[in-house]
């Protein structure tokens, strides 16, 4: 196994990536196998229904975890080697994403927290083929309907899905992507509105309580998920992730637009969740999952910028990290 990952090829990143969806489908299937006490003060009008589908089928819920493990991890890691995020390509996010995933997601609500990783990794992925010159609209829309429908899984995202399509439509600035933005992401919430209307529900109120649930306290405690070995994990992948923002803002590496907007949106996007994760009410998991989804798009860059023994150490300590806080 090579461990300086920017020398990485598709195929050391895909098995690293087998390796964690396999660990994480053993884990569902055994650690995990039991639901958590779950608090239902709070989730969304998806919530409901996903909690059920893990607690009736845990094996099914098991075996799912590990392809939308893989399906997450590939979709992102796409996108960052296809457009000009680094100095240099590479398919270090690879393994990144597959490491950084595994210590967030691998736990007693581990079912709901892979549909927010699959939501962050299309939202971002296909933001990302957005920026530069030219931006292709089915790409931006789609993008803003996986952003919008993460109110419906985790109301804790809500400010997300509301400042992220702003910071967009700034950084593009024409009228017709403005247009495309504001109709992706307001189209999962009138989707959702019209099914209850159509089963008999008032459209106002369902529009209403997708975004009352904002101001409730999270299905799932912040205290129960962050216990030591994780909150160190977490302090490990915001140091490398800070460290990442640093060199990119003091190295003059934008050398095209692509790259000045790309960081420059996944780094406001990160302050986003930094700030939901610490005032919101609704706080909960789902945003240390889109963090650790930013984060594995920024690492790549602090990994090359690196020594060789620095980028194996640095990968070494995330790498046990990120196992000993979800096993």
């Amino acid at each position: 196994m090579i461990l300086d990952i920017t020398r990485h090829k598709f195929a050391e990143g895909l098995a690293m990536l087998l390796l964690f969806a396999l660990l994480a489908t053993v884990a569902a299937a055994t650690l995990f196998s039991v639901p958590a006490e779950i608090i239902t003060g709070g989730g969304a009008p998806l919530m409901d229904g996903i909690i059920a589908f893990r607690a009736q089928h845990p094996a099914i819920s098991a075996v799912a975890l590990g392809l939308m493990y893989v399906y997450a991890v590939l979709r992102l890691s796409r996108a960052t080697v296809r457009v000009d995020l680094y100095p240099q390509g590479t398919m270090a996010s690879i393994a990144l994403a597959a490491v950084t995933l595994f210590g967030v997601v691998a736990s007693e609500d581990y079912m709901s927290l892979i549909v927010v990783a699959i939501l962050a990794a299309e939202a971002f992925g296909r933001l990302l083929y957005c920026f530069g010159p030219s931006c292709r609209a089915h790409y931006l829309f789609s993008s803003m309907v996986a952003l919008g429908a993460m109110p419906l899984v985790d109301s804790s995202l809500a400010l997300l899905a509301v400042a992220l399509p702003v910071i967009v439509i700034v950084v593009r600035a024409t009228l017709r992507e403005t247009v495309v933005t504001l109709l992706g992401i307001a189209l999962p919430t009138l989707l959702y509105c019209y099914v209850v209307w159509y089963g008999g529900g008032d459209f106002g109120d369902a529009f209403l309580a997708v975004w009352d649930r904002y101001q409730l306290s999270a299905h799932m405690t912040l205290a129960a998920y962050l216990d030591i070995p994780r909150l160190v994990y977490l302090a490990v992948v915001l140091f490398l992730q800070l460290a990442t923002i640093l060199i990119y803002i003091t190295s003059p590496l934008a050398s095209n637009r692509t790259m000045r907007d790309s960081w420059r949106v996944l780094i406001l996007a990160a302050l986003v969740v930094g700030a939901s994760l610490f005032v919101l009410p609704a706080a909960s998991p789902a945003l240390v999952v889109v963090n650790a989804m930013i984060a594995s798009v920024m690492l790549p860059l602090l990994f090359q910028r690196a020594s060789s023994f620095a980028s194996v150490l640095l990968y070494l300590l995330l790498l046990v990290a990120s196992l000993v806080a979800a096993l």
